[in-house]
């Protein structure tokens, strides 16, 4: 009886919780996606570019605490949403409100997703929807993972790069820098080509290991040296930079 009495406060409680409800107190007027107002097409936009969103709408009633929020679903390993600071609305104001939204590189492409924009407070919202079409960037390179060991003082160490071609190209003598500032050092290497596709029983690959091996100097002391990553691609038009430790320990006298 008393398992019984608990289960139904437990459902009670949650009829008393009020749902978000559509707002008398906000309409939407335009939304610009990277200058471009969704109500006259739909949006192609490319996967790692952070994207303009701009909202205007005009507030029907008084309101505090509001904020607006502009997301995408059906991202697998993360959320891809932003959301302004928070701010009053007055009944018959125009509002402008831009949003940054950054795009994953491992987002599908070629994909049709909903883009939503909501502007609520903490007891109903008003929410817009439209459709973008994710691409791939022509150039785009992705410093997957830098994977270092530890040394000792005078051993020789080996960096590995790993790569991933996530653009629309295939990218050609690529160029990928290791340095450790601290202790002077700077090698790099060249990476033949990374295709954007696959293709089953050829010799082309999307992702492929980048080690580079170097000495440490005698005289390192102790600590974690940082270990800068430059990777530059597309005839020298493009690079990305990753940084990370590496720990050395020093010779024993």
């Amino acid at each position: 009886m008393k398992r019984l009495l608990l289960a139904m406060m437990f459902v009670l409680s949650l009829l008393a919780i009020p749902a978000m409800a559509d707002s008398d107190n906000y309409d939407f007027d335009n939304v610009y996606v990277n200058g471009i107002n969704l109500d006259d097409a739909t949006v192609y936009v490319e996967r790692g570019e952070n994207v303009d969103i701009y909202v205007y709408f005009t507030g029907t009633g008084d309101t505090t605490d509001v904020n607006v929020k502009a997301w995408i679903g059906g991202y697998e390993y993360d959320n891809v949403q932003a959301t302004s600071g928070m701010f009053d609305v007055e009944d018959g104001i125009s509002y402008r409100q831009k949003l940054s939204l950054e795009l994953p590189e491992d987002l599908n492409a070629e994909q049709e997703y909903t883009l939503y924009v909501e502007i609520y407070d903490d007891v109903d919202s008003e929410t817009y929807t439209a459709d973008l079409l994710v691409s791939r960037e022509r150039h785009l390179l992705s410093i997957v993972d830098v994977l270092t060991e530890d040394v000792d003082a005078g051993d020789y160490t080996t960096v590995t790069v790993r790569l991933s071609d996530m653009g629309d190209h295939k990218e050609e003598d690529i160029k990928v820098t290791v340095s450790v500032p601290e202790l002077g050092i700077e090698k790099s290497t060249f990476l033949d080509e990374l295709t954007s596709d696959e293709i089953d029983n050829e010799d082309e690959e999307s992702s492929e290991d980048v080690s580079l091996t170097f000495q440490i100097p005698e005289c390192a002391e102790n600590g974690e040296y940082e270990v800068d990553v430059t990777v530059e691609y597309n005839n020298g038009y493009s690079s990305l930079e990753e940084s990370t430790s590496l720990s050395v320990e020093a010779q024993q006298h």
